[in-house]
């Protein structure tokens, strides 16, 4: 009698072990009365750890990829109010790493800091203001000083990394429990998309676990073509990694650029409208560069009928909060 053939370990198994902690799932009642829909939230913003949002619930999955290099270093880089970069920080604070920050930017802002770029300075990262064309061989020379000081670097790619579409995968097998216990379940799912790391991982687990709701990601500066090519992409590759039967094309990804303004960065007098409304309304906070977008994007949706009346819409909040305080033009009445 032969032996049995036992399937090698699939790449997600080594991260089966994590615990991940749950956000908060609850209805926002005043303005689902208001827009006329079942309007329900995804807290990531609540996220617990390094400030929240949805790049501290990729961290977790990141920083078992760093351990699992052995690295006591890390390396990334970004503009001066990035997420990532704020997390990164924070998370080689808290694994004593030594943490290099290459920021696009102004030396002013380093004067005085505020936002993101405060909690960088704070955690005691090495922070370099440098050009967005001199990023990649900046990059190149910080990790050959952390190899000539005896350290052993792990280079990030912010948002690009495929690691963090693994968190959004893992994301929706809570969303899913918490369905069950509420037992209510979206039609319509709403988010930011930026790099499109995190819809990429939505829409691997929306074919995966069977979750049967149009996502929408709302993009906060990539126009099409080029931002569904990235989503798909990214969703391909996570599909490849895991050794999923799922064949993934064009129809499946909802990117839609319209809500871009000027671009990454940028508000405008509608957005700061909805921001100022959720506050007031729900105690939610939303910020113009990202959350401010989409929920701008999901009342158009509704409004102009794409979403229906009484549809029952899950808002997905990445976070934001350190954005909108280092934001200037919000406090600005001429914008």
């Amino acid at each position: 009698m032969g032996k049995t053939k036992i399937k090698p370990p699939t790449y997600l198994d080594k991260f089966n072990y994590l615990k991940i902690p749950i956000t908060p799932l609850h209805r926002l009642n005043r303005i689902s009365e208001i827009l006329d829909v079942d309007l329900w939230i995804k807290r990531d913003d609540l996220f617990p750890m390094f400030n929240g949002g949805n790049k501290a619930r990729m961290y977790v999955f990141i920083n078992k990829e760093i351990e699992k290099h052995d690295c006591d270093a890390v390396i990334t880089a970004g503009s001066t109010q990035s997420n990532f970069a704020r997390v990164t920080a924070l998370s080689a604070a808290a694994n004593g790493w030594r943490c290099k920050l290459l920021l696009h930017g102004t030396q002013a802002d380093l004067v005085q800091p505020k936002g993101n770029l405060l909690l960088m300075v704070l955690s005691g990262a090495e922070i370099e203001i440098v050009e967005k064309d001199q990023i990649r061989s900046r990059v190149e020379n910080s990790m050959n000083q952390f190899f000539e000081a005896g350290y052993k670097p792990y280079e990030l790619h912010g948002g690009e990394n495929i690691t963090g579409s693994i968190a959004y995968y893992d994301a929706v097998k809570e969303i899913d429990d918490q369905f069950r216990k509420e037992d209510w379940y979206p039609e319509w799912l709403i988010h930011t998309s930026g790099t499109g790391t995190t819809q990429a991982g939505l829409i691997v687990g929306k074919l995966h676990f069977g979750l049967d709701a149009n996502i929408i990601g709302i993009s906060i500066a990539r126009r099409n073509p080029r931002g569904i090519n990235i989503v798909k992409n990214k969703c391909e590759q996570l599909v490849e990694l895991f050794e999923f039967d799922i064949k993934i094309n064009s129809t499946m990804i909802d990117f839609r650029d319209n809500w871009i303004g000027e671009g990454y960065g940028f508000g405008n007098l509608k957005i700061k409208e909805v921001i100022n409304n959720l506050a007031s309304y729900e105690g939610i906070i939303l910020d113009p560069t990202y959350t401010g977008k989409a929920f701008t994007g999901l009342i158009d949706l509704i409004n102009n009928k794409e979403i229906s009346r009484g549809s029952r819409v899950l808002f997905w909040h990445t976070g934001g909060l350190l954005n909108l305080m280092a934001s200037e033009y919000i406090w600005d009445e001429t914008q």
